[in-house]
């Protein structure tokens, strides 16, 4: 028996040595190749992570160095017209903006530094005392956003004004058309302005220049009011969602609101002239205009911004449009001049007198607002009819009379000499179917036209599903500036529209299927609409 026992031991310690073998032959390391080859490709993987991010980190820091270049050209006044045109496309849109500014400002300082330098350069040469010297150049937008940044401005009192209007001593022009809605006397014309003492060649760019940053003042007056406004409804919502009692007409008003901006939120876009509202309309891209802030009649709140420095450099900024020369300005320059100005009377009115609400009210807004120019008091509709518009034999009757001696001497002195259709598409009087408002430069404003009537095109013209037409009541109003009937002006709104919009290839086909002569019905005049609106470029 001790004899099987020693052989079954032996046996099994056999049995055990063989298992022990085939476990650590299971547990042997892997070869070196394996381990090199894998090692190789997780490094090859980390080089590729690293150079990929050693390359975005190059981008960002060309990008940097790129911008730190035009802000440093932005303060050289040689090359800030230069590095306004280089900003690269990567810069967000707010970020160009600011820097586009930038370039004004710094241009605009080095701009009055060596005015300052001439006239000291000069006053140490004069032998004799100087006449009289014409009123400072009024500071542009680096002064404007000051005041928006509620800086103080230091006034100083302006100079003796010989022309300043006084109360029955500048008697106010007003065209044949403003008497049969309007009662009042008919004036005779103030004299012509007297000359300055000393012609100066840069006074024609002068005045342009100083127009264009009234305009500029005023767009940030109302966007300041705009801005208080948001503020202040704000803070009534807020306490009225804090009274029980108003909880209901809350959630009521805050599910409209919310739903309104849900639409335009799927449309991606604002529609400031309400196309989309109408039934069946096609939507679209409405262009430019859908960047635009919309000033309605609840932001205009005077209440606690008549100390504003704003509306100080804005009446430095009116009493210096009193002193400008317009002898030598060009047809462009002239123009140009007139409609900021025209756009400036209509804003300046409705601060002083007031919303207009309906055509009535507008036409005596037009007949109250009143601007001094070059030592004249004009109101807007003798600036309108009298100085942009020419003469035409298709308009009322009452422009049909014999010409009055008034009109024609405004003619000839500051008339326009040539006709301009498009001026239609830069007068902005508050309304909402009044198209945009924008600043006007003499070298450009042919360009600017011609850009206000296509953008104003394409955010107001309506096609729809059904293949009707539906055209803005102002464009159809001044029918007699474009064409003779409603078929040659439908043929010249299409003529006008590039060949690449969804808006024209949708108008041809829709009067490809229109039968001008029995289905005039599908062409619709969109009425106009008199409440109050201003859509204003940020």
């Amino acid at each position: 028996m001790e004899y099987v026992v020693a052989r079954v031991s032996q046996q099994g310690r056999h049995h055990l040595l063989s298992d022990e073998s085939s476990v650590a032959a299971d547990h042997r390391p892997t070869p070196v190749s394996q381990r090199t080859r894998g090692s190789a490709m997780t490094q090859q993987r980390r080089r590729q992570a690293l150079e990929q991010e050693v390359a975005e980190l190059k981008q960002q820091l060309s990008n940097q160095e790129t911008v730190h270049q035009i802000l440093e050209r932005a303060l050289q006044p040689s090359s800030a017209r230069s590095a306004l045109l280089t900003i690269p496309a990567f810069i967000p849109t707010k970020a160009k903006e600011l820097l586009a500014e930038l370039l004004l400002v710094e241009e605009e300082i080095a701009r009055l530094e060596d005015q300052i330098q001439a006239m000291k350069n000069g006053g140490g040469n004069r032998a004799a005392p100087a006449p009289a010297p014409a009123p400072p150049e009024i500071k542009s937008m680096f002064f404007i956003s000051q005041a928006m940044d509620m800086a103080m401005i230091k006034t100083t009192p302006p100079p003796p004004n010989n022309h300043k209007e006084v109360a029955g001593s500048s008697p106010k022009l007003a065209p044949t058309s403003s008497r049969h809605s309007i009662e009042g006397r008919r004036h005779p014309l103030p004299p012509s302005p007297p000359p300055p003492p000393k012609a100066n060649s840069k006074s024609s760019s002068s005045a342009n220049k100083l127009s264009e940053r009234i305009v500029k003042c005023l767009i940030c007056i109302f966007i300041r009011l705009l801005r208080s406004s948001r503020v202040a409804d704000l803070d009534t919502t807020r306490n009225l969602q804090q009274a029980g009692s108003f909880s209901f007409r809350i959630d009521t008003t805050l599910n409209v609101a919310t739903a309104a901006a849900a639409k335009d939120k799927d449309r991606g876009q604002q529609d400031h002239y309400g196309i989309f509202a109408i039934p069946d309309a096609i939507v679209r891209d409405v262009g430019p205009y859908k960047n635009l802030v919309r000033f309605t009649s609840t932001s205009l709140d005077l209440r606690g911004f008549s100390t504003s420095p704003l509306l100080t450099k804005l009446r430095q900024m009116l009493e210096a449009l009193q002193q400008v020369d317009l002898r030598s300005l060009s047809h462009q320059q002239k123009l140009a001049f007139w409609l900021n100005v025209y756009n400036t009377c209509i804003m300046h009115g409705i601060l002083q007198h007031g919303l207009p609400s309906n055509s009535e009210k507008l036409l005596a807004l037009k007949n109250k607002a009143t601007i001094n120019v070059s030592g004249q008091t004009f109101n807007a509709l003798v600036i309108e009819n009298f100085i942009l518009r020419q003469p035409s034999s298709v308009k009322e009757e009452f422009w049909r009379c014999d010409v009055d001696v008034e009109e024609q001497q405004v003619r000839e002195l500051y008339g326009l000499k040539t006709s301009e259709p498009n001026i239609l598409f830069a007068l902005c009087c508050g309304i909402r179917s009044s198209p945009a408002l924008r600043t006007y430069k003499a070298d450009r404003v042919s360009m600017d036209l011609e850009k206000a009537k296509l953008e104003y095109l394409q955010a107001s013209l309506v096609v729809t599903s059904t293949r009707r037409l539906l055209i803005p009541g102002l464009i159809h109003s001044n029918m007699h500036d474009f064409a003779k009937d409603m078929e040659s002006l439908l043929r010249w709104i299409c003529e006008q529209l590039p060949t690449s919009w969804s808006l024209r290839k949708s108008m041809v086909d829709c009067l490809r299927h229109l039968n001008m002569e029995t289905e005039m019905e599908d062409v619709i005049v969109i009425p106009l609409d008199y409440d109050f609106q201003y859509l204003l470029p940020m």
